[in-house]
């Protein structure tokens, strides 16, 4: 039987991996709640989180560029099996904080792994085509998987949760994590089987790539900071990360506030499916906007931000729950139309031997980010409302938009992915 190719065995396997995380996503809060949170404590678990993916995301990274992106994405499940089962049999809020620092470590192993494992094999087995093509294709793709994810996330509480916390007496809630942990055992088989990798030359053993660990950190984080585009780019993923958290920290009490009474889990759920598949949407668009554009990626780039920051503060000015969804939805087929191209740029300025690091550089980046904007638009939230909140992270996302236009057009041929090689 043929070996599926590396763009399928990505999609199948991230799409799984977020239809797990989707599960959980629409009663993260309302879990911590019925677990005896009060509503500073759900913010202190969520920063705690935050946390330690930003303290582990680059070693992680390292880690997966000397001993392998399979075996770290494998260890990354373990963490999270573990951390499933913490909160799930919670009583007290130490083991609450326990199990968030859990998740955290099992996001930040698994944070740019298995991305960068498809990009690296891409080039490999199918050298000459088109990457962003390939990244758009996989993005319209694996935010189903979360979508679906979130919306049976939604279901689950309302119609077997009543019945787990008779028998448990674990909570309504208490489903969403039976079912994860059960769904984690389907994609550790599934990873092992379909990903294959050649370990790193040096990282035969795992001791040896975590004795390498300093060195590959050290000069992936100098290559980052000096070239100049990649340094642009980060800026950039410092202003999403700041004002895509204040939305999606947020987005749920807001709705509550619209709603008041009539407020029930199935519409979180359903909009939070709504949320991942316009993402989807906004990857699908992407392929024809950028597929005939190359030097001028960097300026379609910033005229995506600035309809980005445009559509945030529209969302900032709802009043209604009809308004609120389609202008929310808005927003997410804006960022999904981003994703792409940026990720098709950010890789194309990365040298193989580096990918993982750099990736996690750029996700660390956007967890400080978004650490930051949780903090700020919450108190400004708190202090006015959530429309001069979320006005402020627009006005943010519209001058990162200059960013993309100071990043220096590369010189000589263009590479396939696009996007050029960029300066060294």
């Amino acid at each position: 039987m043929t070996r599926p190719g590396p763009l399928k065995v990505y999609i199948i396997n991230q799409s799984f991996h977020w239809f797990i995380v989707g599960l959980v996503f629409p009663i993260m809060a309302l879990l911590f709640l019925e677990k005896g949170a009060d509503i500073f404590q759900v913010g202190a678990l969520i920063a705690a989180y935050s946390a330690t993916v930003i303290l582990l995301e680059l070693p992680t990274g390292g880690l997966a560029d000397s001993i392998g992106r399979k075996r770290v994405y494998l260890i990354s499940q373990g963490f999270y099996a573990l951390a499933l089962a913490t909160v799930l049999f919670a009583t007290v809020l130490p083991l609450l904080f326990i199990g968030m620092i859990l998740m955290g470590t099992a996001r930040a192993l698994s944070s740019g792994s298995m991305d960068a494992w498809f990009v690296d094999e891409f080039k490999k087995e199918c050298p000459g085509q088109d990457l962003q093509r390939a990244l758009a294709m996989a993005n319209t793709i694996i935010p189903v998987g979360i979508a679906s994810g979130s919306f049976i996330g939604g279901l689950l509480p309302y119609y077997l949760g009543p019945q787990v916390d008779e028998a448990f007496g674990l909570g309504v809630y208490s489903i969403n994590l039976m079912v994860m942990l059960l769904a984690i055992g389907v994609q550790v088989a599934l990873t092992s089987v379909l990903v294959r990798e050649e370990i790193p030359a040096e990282g035969g053993d795992a001791w040896s790539g975590v004795k390498k660990l300093p060195q590959v950190l050290s000069t992936s984080v100098q290559f980052g900071l000096k070239n100049r585009t990649i340094l642009l780019l980060l800026i950039s993923v410092a202003a999403l990360g700041f004002s895509l958290m204040s939305v999606e920290t947020y987005w749920q009490p807001r709705l509550k506030e619209i709603l008041g009474s009539e407020a029930d889990a199935w519409i979180f759920g359903a909009i939070a499916a709504g949320y991942f598949l316009a993402n989807s949407m906004g990857n699908l668009v992407s392929i024809p906007l950028c597929s005939r554009l190359i030097e001028g990626r960097y300026k379609v780039l910033a005229a995506i931000r600035l309809a980005i920051g445009g559509a945030l503060i529209l969302l900032a000015l709802q009043g209604g729950v009809w308004g609120f969804a389609a202008i929310y939805l808005l927003f997410f087929l804006l960022v999904g139309v981003e994703g792409s191209p940026f990720a098709a740029l950010f890789n194309s300025n990365v040298p193989s031997e580096k990918r993982s690091t750099l990736l996690s550089l750029q996700s660390l980046v956007l967890q400080v980010g978004g650490l930051i904007g949780t903090l700020v638009m919450g108190y400004v939230a708190q202090a006015f409302s959530f429309g001069v909140a979320w006005s402020i992270a627009g006005l943010v996302l519209i001058l990162s938009a200059l960013v993309y236009l100071a990043i220096p057009t590369p010189h000589g041929s263009l590479d396939k992915d696009g996007m050029g090689s960029g300066p060294a």
